[in-house]
């Protein structure tokens, strides 16, 4: 269990990095760490979301910024937006 979230939180920092790389295009860029990381902190998300979260690629973490700012930027709109692509992500 510590090993998973472990995980989970590697690949928080690396949402946060390109997240402050990001933040000088769009200074809104922290709302998607902060929405994905209360989505698991508070635990609503599923397992399976913690899994494929764990699993999506941190190349892809900046056109996943910039989907989630160009759609809803609340905290539901952002996590619906991360779901989609994670489950395109999967699929390839």
């Amino acid at each position: 269990m510590v090993a998973y979230q472990n995980q989970i939180d590697d690949k928080l920092w690396e949402l946060q990095k390109m997240c402050n790389k990001y933040k000088e295009t769009d200074c809104l860029a922290d709302f998607v760490l902060f929405a994905v990381s209360r989505w698991i902190i508070t635990g609503r998300a599923t397992r399976q979301f913690e899994m494929d979260f764990i699993n999506y690629p941190v190349e892809k973490f900046e056109g996943l910024i910039k989907r989630c700012l160009n759609g809803d930027r609340s905290d539901d709109g952002i996590i619906r937006t991360v779901k989609r692509e994670i489950g395109k992500c999967k699929e390839e």
